[in-house]
């Protein structure tokens, strides 16, 4: 756990002296008003289970000021019923605040997202069909906008929780997860109410 932050730290710290180093190039894509719809799928590797698992990846972004963003994730969980010891289910939401770092038409991301998991363990001790739990997610991403209204991406993140069964020891939800995939951008027109003109009648 501890390599994994202290490598997160190094890519973050490397990702915004490329940023610092670059700025004096063409003027970055990501701005503020920048809203961001994809789709995706993610490949997962539980640390603490020998089980792999797939998502589809649904996210919805935008930016309230140049570098800094919300976000919000939906995750699916597709099971696999032969995979046993696999979860039936595993879906989550997620949302918190994205930090770019962009360069031209490129961009890498910094993300901390707490939120709610739904696990289900059909082998489990406990009566309830699916539990919420809470977990967070710390990813780091990289973007690449083409034309003016598409862009592609991939990310590496780990996600930390537990299933807590009715039982002393829980079930682990640590999980490495790599994501790809491509989404739609528009850029919203934010003014500020005293700028806006008059509605004429």
């Amino acid at each position: 756990m501890e390599k994994i932050k202290a490598l997160i730290l190094m890519l973050l710290l490397l990702s915004a002296e490329i940023s610092h180093a670059q700025s004096y190039g063409a003027p970055p894509f990501v701005q503020k008003g920048l809203m961001t719809m994809s789709t995706g799928l993610t490949a997962g590797v539980m640390t603490f289970n020998q089980v792999q698992d797939i998502y589809f990846n649904a996210s919805f972004a935008y930016c309230v000021e140049h570098q800094i963003g919300i976000r919000t994730d939906l995750c699916v969980f597709l099971p696999d019923y032969n995979f046993e010891g696999q979860l039936q289910k595993n879906s989550s939401i997620l949302v918190g605040p994205e930090f770019h770092f962009p360069f031209g038409r490129f961009d890498l991301s910094f993300l901390f997202e707490p939120g709610v998991a739904f696990p289900y363990l059909k082998d489990g001790v406990t009566n309830q069909k699916v539990q919420a739990e809470p977990v967070y997610v710390l990813t780091l991403g990289a973007s690449y906008y083409i034309l003016q209204n598409f862009h592609v991406f991939a990310s590496a993140g780990y996600l930390h929780g537990n299933y807590f069964l009715e039982n002393v020891d829980p079930f682990r939800l640590d999980e490495i997860r790599i994501t790809a995939g491509l989404g739609i951008n528009i850029f919203v027109n934010h003014q500020e109410a005293f700028e806006r003109k008059g509605v004429k009648f």
